[in-house]
């Protein structure tokens, strides 16, 4: 039987677990003393220990062991997204984090809907971790953004120099040609919103080296075409 899995951002002999994991583990799974878990940090790090003191605030983790892994250097999913809003972007991180996305960037395209107040990382942050605990990933996907188009490939392409670059369109080639990428490549693709993307942005992207893909003919919701791509991404790379 697979082990309960908690989140915790620094792994020591003796781990302490933020409020929202203890009061998870205490309150709501009512784990006790003794209780055999793993911890993970996010980065790489997965520990197997015992459950020791426990309090709704926080509770301690007496780890026995310790496995870290590297993270891979290529072959790695980046998606930048136009932003949708509300529980259709949360949906979005949630499936992809699970499909194994590396990199999520939130993106304003030109026709990309207005945002609302509500656009802060802290929650999509809490949602990506839940869904690793969920799929057992030990590395979480990097989340940033919302912000311009080409404001978010100047900062992506430092982090990704290599990347060959998409996006989708559905006139584009057929989505098999992307497997080519893999392993020796990491691959950023761009989805934008259902209102397409304009002539301008297709030219702009065009002229970066962009090339267009088609996963399918219909006009696809975003968080839609995003899940789908990464799920064809990620299937590539295996």
């Amino acid at each position: 039987m697979r082990k309960l899995r908690f989140f915790c951002r620094t792994i020591t002999d003796e781990s302490a677990l933020d409020p929202s994991e203890s009061n998870h583990l205490s309150r709501v799974l009512r784990v006790q003393p003794g209780t055999p878990v793993e911890l993970f940090d996010g980065k790489g790090t997965l520990a197997e220990g015992i459950v020791g003191h426990i309090s709704p605030k926080q509770v301690i983790v007496r780890t026995q062991t310790i496995h870290r892994s590297s993270q891979a250097e290529a072959g790695r999913i980046v998606l930048a997204v136009s932003f949708a809003k509300g529980q259709r972007f949360d949906w979005l991180v949630e499936k992809c984090t699970e499909l194994g996305a590396d990199h999520i960037a939130a993106v304003v395209f030109e026709r990309t809907v207005k945002l609302g107040k509500d656009t802060a990382l802290p929650r999509l942050e809490k949602i990506a971790m839940a869904a690793a605990k969920q799929c057992g990933r030990l590395f979480l996907p990097i989340l940033s953004g919302p912000a311009k188009l080409k404001e978010t490939l100047d900062s992506l392409t430092p982090s990704y120099p290599r990347a060959a670059l998409f996006f989708g369109d559905p006139q584009g080639q057929p989505i098999n040609g992307m497997q080519s990428v893999f392993p020796q490549r990491d691959a950023l693709m761009l989805v934008g919103p259902e209102g397409g993307l304009t002539d301008a942005e297709i030219q702009w992207l065009g002229d970066a080296g962009a090339l267009p893909v088609c996963l399918n003919p219909n006009i696809l919701r975003v968080e839609t075409a995003a899940m789908a791509f990464c799920a064809a991404l990620a299937a590539a790379r295996l």
